[in-house]
């Protein structure tokens, strides 16, 4: 009766009404102190309304207010929180109390996966399968690769070729070109091309005990350390042996997906094509940088980096980390690496191709640092002088061990490799990239001046973003 009389106050829908409701009862009964949050402008109405889906999970436990009170505290913090991201923090905190929650949250899910047809307007359909994240990635990977056989005379989109080439493989017809011109050059076989191309590497992020719990076999012998995805390693990876106190129990990070259970890591790490490689051996220090080039991220710094942020670092976006570019946040500088901007882990962070055009080709600036509880924290600064808090919910968190990993620098290369800057002699002083780079680094220094003032921003809670003081902005 209180969901009509809501849906006739409100002039709501009855499921609009009931969605109320619960919130309601959710805000008064299981998490409390996140509405509090609410109420302080520390999150939005529709992230509240994501945080009741997720802890949905807790309703009528014992460590109901536990989980409560930490995410509260975490939301406290300064930072942007996209619907990943709050999903990963209400899971991780979850799986220190009850880790068996998240895992038969799974199990009953992966039980009612299945496929489903749906009729559209204008004489469409739509096809929609769920499957475990993995297998979702598997198959989108062979469709991409099939729909990238056409020649580029193919009139159709990225999407429409993509559309037909996964009904092609479903129906197990050859899936052809579509130009219709003699001298076309798609694959004659587009099915057996596909099979050839349609390697990918599915990451999986876990501590070392996930999988020491079920004695999993990993490979023998030393390890060089991770490597980039290459078509030899179809596989799950776990790069980061970890020392969480949470053990076996400790879920793991899948890369485009967000946290999964430690069952499910391990029944990822069981798969034939599987591979197992740990970042590195106790005690032991990892380049920074290549040998022959000072300015590329070596393979272990460029898996540790891709690990430790799990998405791009710009505020609301959820680019996953292994799907875009690594950054160096303060601009390295080639004429003179040891002025600034050296590869370090502390100087890289992974940005989605589109936010690396922006931070490097306009007045958007960004800088990273640790705070005082430790882990590293983002900050970006709008040409009109915007601060966002980019931080949120990085796997430092959940993978503590991370903190503990040592890089060195290698031996510079014998030779200088030439930088752009030197090919051409500038009649300048300087060339115009050495002045905005010089500007860049200036700019953090005041910045970071302001910030440790405290003096250089007055915060938004609602939105991480921070705005001048000048009452005339």
């Amino acid at each position: 009766m209180t969901t009509v009389e809501l849906s006739a106050v409100r002039r709501a829908t009855k499921s609009a009404a009931t969605a109320t409701l619960a919130e309601a009862l959710a805000m008064e009964s299981r998490i409390p102190l996140i509405g509090e949050c609410l109420r302080d402008g520390h999150i939005s109405p529709r992230q509240f309304q994501r945080l009741v889906t997720f802890t949905d999970l807790i309703d009528r436990e014992d460590y109901a207010s536990q989980v409560d009170a930490a995410i509260a505290a975490e939301l406290r913090l300064d930072g942007t929180w996209s619907d990943p991201r709050l999903r990963d923090l209400v899971y991780r905190v979850i799986s220190r109390h009850d880790p068996d929650a998240v895992r038969r949250r799974h199990e009953a899910a992966k039980r009612d996966r299945g496929c489903h047809a749906y009729p559209l307007a204008d004489g469409m359909a739509e096809l929609r399968i769920t499957a475990t994240p993995e297998d979702v990635d598997l198959a989108m990977a062979a469709v991409r690769a099939l729909a990238l056989t056409v020649c580029e005379h193919d009139g159709r989109s990225a999407w429409a070729r993509q559309s037909d080439a996964a009904v092609s493989r479903l129906q197990g017809v050859p899936f052809a070109c579509q130009c219709d011109r003699p001298d076309c050059t798609s694959a004659a076989n587009g099915l057996e091309l596909s099979e050839q191309h349609a390697r990918i590497v599915v990451h999986v992020v876990c501590g070392c005990e996930t999988l020491d719990d079920e004695g999993h076999q990993r490979e023998s012998g030393p390890q060089p350390g991770p490597s980039e995805p290459t078509p030899e390693d179809p596989a799950p990876e776990d790069p980061a042996p970890t020392d969480e106190p949470s053990g076996a129990d400790t879920p793991g990070f899948l890369n485009g997906h967000g946290l999964i259970s430690a069952g499910h890591v391990r029944d990822i790490a069981a798969r034939p094509d599987a591979v197992v490689r740990f970042l590195n051996k106790p005690g032991e220090a990892l380049a920074t940088h290549l040998p022959s080039d000072p300015y590329r991220f070596s393979r272990a710094l460029d898996t540790f980096i891709r690990a430790r942020d799990g998405y791009c670092v710009f505020p609301g976006c959820n680019c996953p980390a292994w799907a875009g570019d690594l950054d160096h946040v303060g601009e390295f500088d080639h004429r003179n690496p040891a002025r600034g901007g050296q590869t370090s882990s502390h100087n890289g962070n992974a940005k989605c191709r589109f936010h690396h055009l922006v931070k490097t080709f306009t007045d958007w600036l960004d800088d990273q640092y640790l705070g005082p509880d430790g882990r590293t924290r983002i900050e970006f600064r709008s040409p009109r002088g915007l601060i966002v808090e980019g931080r949120g919910h990085t796997n430092e968190v959940l993978f503590p061990g991370l903190r503990d990993i040592e890089f060195h620098s290698p031996a510079p290369p014998q030779t200088a490799r030439p930088s752009p800057e030197d090919r051409a002699p500038p009649r300048r002083r300087r060339t115009r990239i050495a002045d905005k780079l010089a500007r860049r680094r200036h700019e953090r220094k005041l910045n970071r001046l302001d910030r440790l003032s405290g003096a250089h921003k007055r915060a938004h809670p609602a939105t991480g973003i921070s705005l001048p003081t000048d009452p005339d902005f």
